[in-house]
């Protein structure tokens, strides 16, 4: 297996809230413990930025940038498997994104990201399994971001061509095309919907096992099943090799159904996550029927389920969890801090004391933010 993934340094300026900070960060549990607003999770954006080359709290980098400022830098000392990275990441609306290794230009974000280097949690995503079909593909697709070169640029593409379909789509409905305007677009939805389909569905694989021990040792109990509810669902008979034909298949068919609609009416961008329990003979769908305690374990089962997937393949990853402590209670809470504390690097974001001092009992160092600046 390979080893792990650590971040020891991280550099930010204009980021957020922050227009300059340095951070020496310890291998192990790190805690960053500050009131709400004092910046930890732009720190834990920055060093997402750094590693992948994204942002996980918006899609538009501009965002991140701080107000007033031109422009944003994050650079961060990364070991891995192969050794350690200098590694600098710049960004300006109007210059797009700068790439640096070691000094040396990259010019190329597939050839310059850290792919598996790092997962992130977010608390939204807490809600996953309990929210609608989007959160959950969200949810799938974050993880597979982190760990399939181009994925993140299979999931552009596929937009991109649905978004011109849907268009073309509703310009038929309108009178204002003909319907054989569409057919150009089934090629090149088809051709990324089955990149994410096979992609989603090997990671379902992979992952189903070690879910139903993670949600066990969280303290969700035995029995745990994950599968991926495909759209069409013509798709769930069809083997890998078949699911580009399925997909352009069924838009033909739905043709007219579709121009009505004026929207594609199936397609990965209406995929769904089975996530339930075997319990006695029965298959709970704790989607459904979940309590919030249940439904929040099954996505953290989910999340360390894939952690423990990426250290096979590339090396264990930074896990962050932000500010994911003081959603769970005292329990649930413990199980997980036993669980990822001192098992590589984990980074965790709290404005809750008792949260910090759980951390620290288990072997975490607290770093504290107060006032925009790291005080301790």
């Amino acid at each position: 297996m390979p080893g792990a993934w650590v971040a020891t340094r991280l550099g930010v300026c204009d980021v957020r809230s922050w227009s300059r900070a340095s951070v020496d960060l310890p291998e192990g549990g790190v805690v960053l413990s500050g009131p709400n607003g004092a910046g930890k999770t732009s720190l834990v954006e920055a060093l997402v930025l750094a590693c992948l080359g994204v942002s996980c709290r918006t899609a538009r980098e501009a965002e991140a940038i701080r107000t007033g400022a031109p422009a944003l830098h994050v650079e961060v000392e990364l070991r891995g498997p192969a050794g350690t990275v200098h590694r600098e990441i710049g960004y300006a609306p109007h210059e797009g994104r700068r790439l640096s290794c070691d000094g040396a230009p990259v010019k190329s974000l597939a050839d310059w990201r850290a792919d598996g280097s790092v997962l992130v949690f977010l608390p939204e995503e807490l809600r996953a399994v309990k929210g609608p079909p989007a959160a959950r593909r969200r949810h799938l697709d974050r993880l597979l971001e982190a760990a399939e070169p181009g994925y993140a640029e299979a999931l552009a593409a596929y937009g991109a061509a649905l978004s011109q379909r849907n268009a073309a789509l509703r310009s038929a409905r309108a009178g204002r095309t003909r319907t054989d305007a569409i057919a150009p677009w089934d090629a090149p939805v088809a051709e990324h919907g089955a990149r994410i389909v096979m992609a989603r569905r090997a990671a379902i694989a992979q992952l189903s096992g070690p879910f139903a021990r993670w949600l066990d040792d969280l303290g969700g109990g035995a029995g745990g099943e994950i599968a991926l509810e495909a759209s069409p669902a013509a798709l769930a008979g069809a083997a890998d090799v078949d699911v580009e034909t399925v997909l352009r298949e069924r838009m033909d068919a739905a043709r007219e159904r579709e121009v009505g609609a004026a929207t594609t009416l199936g397609g990965p961008h209406r995929d769904d996550v089975f996530v339930g329990q075997r319990r006695g003979d029965a298959l709970v769908d704790l989607r459904r029927v979940g309590s919030q305690g249940e439904q929040r374990t099954a996505v953290l089962a989910m999340l360390m389920a894939h952690r423990a997937h990426l250290a096979e393949r590339a090396g264990l990853p930074i896990l962050v969890l932000d500010d994911v402590l003081s959603e769970l209670d005292p329990t649930r809470r413990g199980l997980l801090l036993d669980a990822v504390v001192g098992e590589g690097q984990c980074i965790l974001t709290t404005a809750d004391p008792a949260a910090a001092r759980a951390a620290a009992e288990r072997g975490a160092r607290v770093l504290v933010l107060g006032e925009g600046l790291l005080v301790a």
